[in-house]
């Protein structure tokens, strides 16, 4: 496997109104192109120049592994999204309404567990835990993952560095969180590597 940028699993225009083309060129062409670059310069002549960003992240260490995580973050963060999101399955929507009362729930959830990283930029993931598989918000910074044990990643939720920019983000993730992903990740483990 070689350390290049994935491609969109949609056109690059088709996340509007809620996520621009211009929002989608920066994050994916110039963002994750540049993270991917450098995580395949870092992993050029090591052990992990063939491995998956994901087992780059689970298995190395120091800057190596953190350039991993984003460019596996930006890639199931594209995933997380879609232009026709459809509805949770009745499993994912019973988690959901346990876990948060309802989506409303798990979106103000989303919001405060996010609030930190305001102005500085990180992660908001929707998780299933533990055999149960019962779901739970974590925040994180840019260059870590929700990657313990018995911890799966459903959705990811971009925080912009940019305040104003991660308010609109998160009116986009409310609009576009692709439930048929997040349930499939519910069901088995979480693509894409």
């Amino acid at each position: 496997m070689s350390l290049e940028l994935p491609a969109l699993p949609y056109d690059i225009k088709a996340l509007e109104p809620h996520l621009s083309r211009e929002t989608v060129r920066r994050r994916h062409g110039r963002l994750q192109r540049r993270c991917v670059a450098r995580l395949a310069a870092l992993a050029a002549g090591t052990p992990w120049a063939d491995a998956s960003p994901e087992a780059i992240a689970r298995g190395a260490e120091g800057e190596l592994a953190r350039e991993a995580a984003r460019a596996w973050a930006l890639t199931f963060h594209w995933h997380s999204l879609a232009p026709r999101p459809g509805e949770p399955s009745e499993t994912l929507e019973a988690a959901i309404v346990a876990a948060f009362g309802d989506r409303e729930g798990l979106y103000r959830a989303i919001e405060d567990a996010t609030a930190p990283l305001r102005g500085v930029g990180g992660w908001g993931w929707l998780v299933a835990r533990g055999e149960a598989r019962e779901l739970a918000v974590l925040a994180n910074a840019e260059g870590e993952l929700p990657m313990a044990p018995g911890v799966i990643p459903l959705l990811a939720h971009y925080v912009a560095p940019e305040a104003e920019e991660a308010a609109a983000g998160l009116a986009a993730f409310r609009a576009l969180a692709n439930w048929r992903f997040a349930a499939a990740n519910l069901v088995g483990p979480a693509p894409p590597a």
